[in-house]
């Protein structure tokens, strides 16, 4: 694996040296370049790193260079020579000032005195966090030309395949490529989390009854099978529009999912799928496809192994260990947000950077981490904010012309519509290469509509 790891540090280093330079020179569609390069392998990219050198500073830097190109990114789009922030008129939306406001609470709870987390892990976990608003920002601020999305969409292309490669080496080999680079020893020094499960890295890397779960050369399998769902919505829009030669990457992406293993995702593809017939005004195929969903999951069911009966019916009675420890951590975050309706604290909730997990109350929902922490208001502001940005993209999916600007829209909402799923059961956010390049081109979309709106040609 020592070729595979110096390969993979290369390409880092290539698109890293690349992107500074013309991020410097004000071209900040290289950051979603770096986006989209990057960060599928960052995490495994530390592992090899940690696994080929043996240094905790050389791991570090690694994750101090994806901290700095983006905020360095952010100065540049702030203070840049030609186009600096005090030479610009601003038309701030309504999505924008949601997004602001997110950003306004973000710092003033880093800064108040709440909550056990000390004001470093604060720091480190409003750091994780900010890069949220900071990338929307930059994505809405940025021109994005045919010629760029028709090299970014090649970059997804090659995820899709290369990643799906790599699960199906999994697969075949009965292997985890987690355990070819030594991660469970990375993750034990540098992040001390000792490995769990019957495979030595951690639970998330097996279902019931051991049975593995693979995530290629993303973090964990919960980040591959998210990521898969950015993909799914990026082919089904051209198969909803008669470009039947990209059907063979959906055939790659479905095995990859159910390798994954994440019944969150799995339920969010069907309603991506739900989701992809509205966007088209299908609406017949949606009626159709319910009233066929409860036969076919019946005879997918009688059909299956035992041990997936056994797996969906503790599933659905929640007797999994999976899923009643969502349920748990649900009931206590609802408890906690009740109880303290203002919020606890930052760095209080989930298992972003930052959090102390013999401190941490609830984890398994996104909307609720936010509430627990940052209370009620919070959480209701970050559900506007999906809802917006789901809403934008319809209405600018439909009045498009453009191609590309329908694309994109079209894969923004369907993405978010269906990251609603794992955000109920999860830290989604978390995910940096789903989450990051949803709320880049997020920000592009709601640009557009914004020109849209101002009688401009799109």
């Amino acid at each position: 694996m020592t070729f595979i790891g110096l390969l993979f540090i290369l390409v880092y280093l290539i698109i890293y040296i690349k992107t500074f330079k013309n991020i410097s020179k004000g071209k900040f569609e290289y950051l979603l370049y770096f986006i989209c390069i990057a960060l599928p392998f960052y995490t495994t990219l530390q592992a090899q790193i940690f696994d080929i050198f043996k240094s905790e500073l050389l791991v570090n830097i690694t994750k101090l260079s994806k901290d700095f190109i983006f905020f360095y990114s952010f100065l540049i789009f702030l203070f840049g020579k030609n186009d600096s922030i005090f030479n610009r008129s601003f038309n701030f939306s309504i999505l924008d000032k949601l997004v602001f406001s997110l950003v306004i609470l973000i710092l003033f709870y880093t800064l108040i005195p709440l909550g056990e987390a000390d004001f470093f892990s604060k720091i480190i976990y409003a750091k994780n966090l900010l890069l949220i608003p900071l990338v929307y920002f930059i994505g809405r601020n940025t021109e994005l030309s045919d010629e760029i999305y028709w090299n970014i969409k090649k970059l997804f292309l090659v995820i899709i395949v290369s990643s799906s490669l790599f699960v199906f080496f999994e697969f075949i080999f009965s292997t985890h490529f987690h355990s070819l680079i030594n991660y469970a020893l990375y993750n034990s020094i540098v992040n001390e989390i000792d490995p769990q499960g019957n495979y030595g890295l951690s639970w998330s890397f097996e279902a019931q009854s051991a049975k593995p779960r693979y995530a290629s050369f993303f973090a964990n399998p919960l980040e591959f099978s998210a990521s898969l769902l950015f993909f799914i919505s990026f082919i089904f829009y051209y198969l909803f529009n008669e470009k039947k030669k990209y059907l063979l990457c959906l055939l790659l992406i479905i095995p990859s999912l159910y390798l994954a293993f994440s019944r969150g995702a799995i339920i969010a593809t069907f309603l991506i799928l739900f989701f992809a017939f509205y966007l088209n005004k299908r609406y017949s195929y949606i009626i159709i496809t319910l009233i066929s969903f409860i036969p076919i999951s019946l005879l997918i069911f009688y059909f299956s192994s035992e041990q997936i009966q056994y797996l969906i019916i503790d599933t659905l009675r929640f007797e999994n260990t999976s899923s009643l420890g969502h349920l748990i951590e649900w009931i206590e975050g609802i408890l906690s947000i009740i109880e303290n309706p203002l919020g606890v604290g930052l760095a209080m909730s989930g298992n972003a950077g930052g959090v102390d997990q013999s401190i941490k109350i609830g984890g398994e929902n996104q909307f609720l981490i936010f509430g627990v922490q940052m209370g009620i208001l919070t959480m209701i502001l970050y559900m506007l904010i999906l809802f917006k940005i789901i809403s934008n993209g319809i209405n600018m999916y439909r009045i498009s012309k453009n191609n590309t600007i329908k694309h994109i829209s079209f894969i923004v909402s369907c993405t978010k519509f269906g990251l609603l799923i794992p955000l109920f059961t999860a830290n989604a956010e978390i995910y940096l290469f789903v989450s990051l390049v949803s709320w880049f081109l997020a920000g592009y979309v709601e640009k557009k509509l914004i020109q849209s709106t101002a009688n401009e040609v799109i």
